[in-house]
C-alpha cells in the first residue's frame, strides 16, 4: 500500500462528498446558517436585557464574536469534517521545528489572549508601585513610594529597589503589572487576527476568484474597484475617521479593513486566469460541474502557494499597523495595546511623575512588549511559509 505521501499513489475520491457539494444544503452551510441565527439570537436577548452574559460587551467584541461565528463554521466545521485531511496538513506543517515553535507560539497566544483577561481582570491604579524592575533586576527607589523588594544602598544617598515576584515582570508608570499589559496586548492582537480572518481575507479572495473565473465586464468592474482603492491610503481614511468619531480600535480595523485587501484580490485574481485554463478545469466544465464547485474543488487549492503567504503576510501587517498607530497615541486610552505600552517605555518623561529618566532606565516597560510582538509577527511568517508548503497539491515530498 502506498504512504499517505506519495506524489505516485491514486487520489482518493469522495463520490459522496462531490455529490453533496451541487445540493443546496450543506453541513457547512448549514453551520454557517445556525451560528448567524445564534449570534443575532444572542445579540437581541443581551441588547434586550432579556439575558445578561456577566460583563458588558462593546460592539468590537460584538464582531469579533461574529467572526468567530464565521471562522468556526467556514473553517473549523470543514476541517473536522475532512479529519484525515487535516491531520495530514498539520502534520506536515509541524513537521520542521521552527514551524511547529511557530504554531505552539499562535496556541498559546490565543489561548492568553482569551483566558487571561478572565484571570486577572483589570487592575487597579498602583501609583505607589510604579516601575517596579522585574524579579531579579533592579530599580531607582525614588521612582514609586512602596518598594516590595529588599532596598540596597547606590553611590551616596541613592537607594535601589530589588524586584519582587509580586510583579516579576516589572511594573509600568501606573503600577500596572507588565503581565497584565502583555495579556491585554495579546488580546488585541487576537482580535485584529480575527476579524482580519473572518472579513478581509474571504472578501478578497471571493472578489480575486470571482474577477479571474467569470472575466469581461466583471472582471474589468472589480479590478477597477481595486486600482482604486489601491491608491487611497488606509492611514489618511483613518485619521478622517479619528477626527469626525471616537477613536476605537473597530475603527482602525474596518478603514485598514476595506482598504488593505486589494493586493491579495490582484494575486488571486491572477493564479486563477491561470488556474482556469488548466485541462482538469477545463474536463470539470465540460462535466457539468458548477463555477463554485470548481471554484473550491479546483481553483482554491491550487493557488495556496501564492494565497497562503500573501494571506499571512496581511495578518502580520495589520497587527504590526494597529501596534504602529497605537504607538503614535491613536488609541483608545483603555485599550493596552503593545504599541502604546512600548511608547510609554521609550518616552518617559510624559509619564508626569516627576522624574526625568532614561529609557533603559525602565528597559522592561518596552522591551516586554516588544518582544512579543516580535515573535508574533515572526510566527505568523513562519506559520504561513509552513501551510503553503502543507497545503500545496503539487508537494512532492
Amino acid at each position: 500500500m502506498s504512504e499517505p505521501d506519495d506524489p505516485n499513489r491514486f487520489e482518493r475520491v469522495d463520490w459522496d462528498e462531490i455529490d453533496r457539494s451541487g445540493r443546496l444544503h450543506t453541513p457547512t452551510r448549514t453551520a454557517f446558517i445556525v451560528a448567524m441565527v445564534l449570534f443575532a439570537a444572542l445579540y437581541a436577548l443581551e441588547s434586550s436585557n432579556v439575558i445578561s452574559l456577566g460583563w458588558r460587551l462593546e460592539l468590537l467584541d460584538w464582531v469579533i464574536l461574529l467572526g468567530v461565528a464565521v471562522l468556526l463554521s467556514l473553517v473549523v466545521v470543514p476541517a473536522v469534517r475532512q479529519r484525515d485531511l487535516t491531520l495530514r496538513v498539520l502534520g506536515r506543517l509541524v513537521s520542521r521545528p521552527i514551524h511547529a515553535a511557530a504554531v505552539g507560539f499562535l496556541a498559546v497566544l490565543s489561548f492568553v489572549a482569551v483566558v487571561g483577561p478572565i484571570i486577572v481582570g483589570s487592575p487597579e491604579l498602583a501609583f505607589q508601585h510604579r516601575f517596579h524592575a522585574p524579579y531579579g533586576f533592579t530599580s531607582e527607589a525614588g521612582w514609586h513610594a512602596d518598594c516590595l523588594g529588599t532596598m540596597t544602598a547606590g553611590e551616596g544617598v541613592t537607594r535601589y529597589c530589588e524586584g519582587s515576584l509580586t510583579y516579576p515582570l516589572g511594573t509600568d508608570h501606573r503600577g500596572h503589572p507588565l503581565g497584565h499589559l502583555l495579556i491585554e496586548g495579546a488580546r488585541i492582537a487576537l482580535y485584529v487576527l480575527v476579524f482580519t480572518a473572518a472579513f478581509v481575507v474571504p472578501l478578497a479572495a471571493i472578489v480575486g476568484i470571482l474577477a479571474g473565473f467569470r472575466g469581461g465586464r466583471i472582471d474589468d468592474l472589480l479590478m477597477g474597484y481595486v486600482d482604486i482603492q489601491l491608491c487611497i491610503p488606509a492611514i489618511v481614511v483613518f485619521f478622517i475617521g479619528y477626527m469626525y468619531w471616537n477613536v476605537s480600535l473597530l475603527l482602525l480595523l474596518v478603514m485598514f479593513g476595506l482598504f488593505s485587501w486589494g493586493g491579495i484580490a490582484r494575486l488571486v485574481r491572477s493564479e486563477t486566469l491561470q488556474r482556469r485554463e488548466d485541462g482538469y478545469v477545463l474536463v470539470a466544465r465540460s462535466l457539468g460541474a458548477s463555477p463554485l464547485y470548481i471554484a473550491k474543488r479546483h481553483i482554491v487549492p491550487n493557488i495556496t502557494n501564492t494565497l497562503i503567504p500573501a494571506v499571512f503576510h496581511l495578518l502580520a501587517l495589520l497587527v504590526l499597523v494597529e501596534a504602529g498607530v497605537a504607538f503614535l497615541g491613536f488609541h483608545h486610552i483603555e485599550l493596552y495595546s503593545w504599541g502604546s505600552t512600548i511608547q510609554e517605555g521609550l518616552d518617559p518623561p510624559l509619564t508626569g511623575i516627576g522624574f526625568v529618566m532614561d529609557p533603559h532606565e525602565i528597559w522592561w516597560v518596552s522591551t516586554f512588549p516588544a518582544i512579543a510582538l516580535t515573535l508574533t509577527l515572526a510566527s505568523l511568517k513562519l506559520v504561513g511559509d509552513g501551510l503553503r508548503d502543507a497545503l500545496d497539491p503539487r508537494r512532492t515530498h
